[in-house]
């Protein structure tokens, strides 16, 4: 499973991990066969489980601005949660990674900007 994109249940019983075909799964924590996250789709991570351990909050690192989806475990229905995007979006090329409270009250984000400078020169010979 990719070590930076995981989320542990509130009970620790689970761990929703992105396995190393790309795909989403649900990897009991004392060991067993893992189970793929319905509606989670390819290249989306987890970024924690709700409260209740009912939900996951999930993103597509890449995607401008940052959507937080709340996907419904066992449903696999979700819900727009948040668009993320800093105040200022001048060369923002990535959003992440997104941290956030279980209770979806308080989420901190990174993002990767890229300026530069562009001059004009005239009247050289």
């Amino acid at each position: 499973m990719n070590g930076t994109s995981f989320a542990i249940s509130p009970d620790s019983k689970q761990i929703a991990a992105i396995g190393p075909d790309k795909k989403g799964y649900m990897y009991p924590a004392s060991g067993g066969d893992p189970q793929v996250i319905a509606g989670l789709s390819p290249g989306e991570q987890p970024i924690t489980f709700s409260a209740d351990g009912r939900a996951l909050y999930i993103y597509q690192p890449g995607e401008l601005p940052a959507r937080v989806y709340r996907l419904d475990i066992q449903s696999g229905q979700r819900t727009l949660w948040k668009e993320l995007m800093p105040y200022d979006p001048a060369g923002v090329e990535n959003i992440g990674p997104i941290l956030m409270t279980p209770d979806a009250k308080t989420c901190v984000f990174g993002y990767h900007r890229m300026l530069a400078d562009l001059y004009l020169v005239e009247g050289l010979k």
